[in-house]
């Protein structure tokens, strides 16, 4: 299938309707890389969630850790930590290379891993471009030993689409934006073998999620969970 042009990913809603996911997200990483969301303004929210997140690793062996569309492998870059990293997009995978030490190509939907392999998934900022993030917390959940946490943030659009309207990008709402994520809907995909044991907004932690730009949550595996 043809890449879109940036015309066809500003004109909307109606491209991201019309295609796969996978098709999707390669579509949008041609004309769109990630070093752009990692600088200025948007940089500045970036490296607080990012600092939360390797927080929350520090101590665990790189292979214990499984991040979970890695984009272009820039969360542990620099660190010296050698996570297990993918992506759905060969494009962003291509990208990583030189940054990621164990990389691979794969989709969220069906891991290519031993359940009880990980003793962390890192889930950043991925939840909100699946249509389905039930499935992808499954299969997360399947893939961590008993005890295990999933580490995740994800964006709340509304005012992600404000703050680009007024920065001046187009579309308002990211093109490959799929679901709409609350703390709400968060909760209840994770009452299904996890436990929330952390889970709070960035980057005002005093304010609701309605005037913040992220959720930030820490779950830790419990148990077989049924989805639906």
């Amino acid at each position: 299938m043809a890449l879109a042009s940036r015309r066809e990913l500003v004109a909307g809603k109606g491209v991201a309707d019309e295609i796969g996911e996978r098709d999707l997200h390669e579509r949008v990483a041609e004309v769109e890389r990630h070093e752009s969301q990692v600088t200025g303004v948007v940089g500045y929210f970036y490296r607080m969630y990012r600092a939360e997140v390797l927080a929350r690793v520090d101590g665990q062996r790189g292979r214990d850790i499984l991040e979970i569309g890695c984009g272009e492998g820039l969360m542990f870059e620099g660190t010296g930590v050698q996570p297990v990293q993918m992506d759905v997009s060969m494009t962003r995978v291509e990208r990583a290379v030189g940054k990621c030490r164990f990389l691979l190509c794969a989709d969220g939907y069906q891991l290519p891993f031993a359940s009880e392999s990980f003793n962390v998934v890192l889930l950043v900022a991925v939840l909100e471009h699946t249509r389905e993030p039930w499935r992808i917390l499954a299969e997360a959940q399947r893939v961590l030993k008993s005890g295990g946490r999933a580490i995740m943030v994800v964006p709340n659009d509304w005012t992600m689409s404000a703050g680009r309207m007024v920065l001046g990008k187009f579309p308002i709402r990211y093109p490959d934006h799929l679901t709409i994520t609350t703390p709400g809907r968060m909760r209840r995909w994770l009452s299904h073998g996890f436990q929330v044991v952390e889970g709070f907004t960035l980057p005002f932690r005093w304010l609701p999620f309605a005037a913040n730009l992220y959720y930030f949550v820490v779950a830790r595996k419990t148990g077989a969970g049924t989805w639906v």
